[in-house]
């Protein structure tokens, strides 16, 4: 979630489709194809990094609904808190982060209680169970484990989530290659290790996420994608992390 005080930001997907976005402030469900962002003049905001269940909790919205992948902050928050963009423009770093401290708690006691909100323990289950296999469980297997159907837990991790279990388990192994592939594993191994068929199935889903064949990713840290994956979290909560001016 981003609360941009400065220029706009324009971003687009690097495969697929390739829309475009141009925004100051945005919320994003979790990406499943690479996205390139391009700014001119200042950029100013804050940046609240949360977890998916941490965005469903806040915002008390299934994230099956949100028909757009990026959204005004401001059309999510209650009317309570819409003048809350305001606050932070108008604050210095430090007391953004006391302002968030107080609105984040303020905008999930608003849902308490409700059970549209609440995170549901299996899907706690299979998002850590995702990130500890790196992907690399079968979806029918991960459904068998939470004692659900895989249409169910399809349905259940859309709405939690964003995106069915399957999206995100293509994202973590293709992170899981990506890093591999830093090390300077050959492509072929780095196939086999991350969980794809072979060296040419690699290829097609590196091809699919970013429109770039393995050996043209930008790997180094100079180029204009992050390949770092959030950890697995270690609780239900929201999960934020604020960052300042960027």
């Amino acid at each position: 979630m981003n609360f941009g005080f400065g220029a706009p930001v324009r971003t687009r997907g690097m495969a697929g489709e390739r829309t475009y976005s141009e925004s100051p402030s945005r919320v994003d469900l979790p990406a499943t194809v690479a996205v390139r962002a391009d700014h001119e003049g200042d950029v100013r905001g804050v940046v609240v990094r949360m977890r998916p269940m941490g965005t469903y909790r806040l915002f008390g919205v299934p994230m099956s609904e949100w028909h757009q992948t990026d959204l005004d902050p401001s059309d999510l928050l209650p009317h309570g808190l819409r003048h809350l963009p305001r606050m932070l423009e108008e604050a210095d770093a430090q007391g953004r982060a006391a302002i968030l401290d107080a609105a984040l708690p303020r905008l999930m006691a608003g849902h308490r209680g409700a059970q549209a909100v609440r995170i549901a323990p299996e899907i706690m289950l299979a998002w850590h169970e995702l990130h500890r296999t790196q992907g690399r469980i079968r979806i029918g297997r991960l459904a068998a484990q939470l004692l659900w159907s895989r249409r169910h837990l399809e349905r259940r991790f859309r709405e939690q989530i964003g995106h069915p279990p399957g999206a995100i388990a293509r994202v973590l192994r293709l992170t899981h290659a990506f890093r591999l592939q830093l090390r300077g594993v050959p492509l072929a191994k780095v196939a086999v290790l991350a969980g794809f068929h072979d060296q040419a199935h690699f290829s097609h889903a590196v091809r699919e996420a970013t429109g770039l064949t393995p050996g043209r990713l930008p790997l180094g840290g100079a180029g204009p994608i992050n390949w770092q994956a959030e950890p697995a979290p270690a609780a239900a909560g929201a999960g934020t992390e604020a960052g300042g001016d960027g």
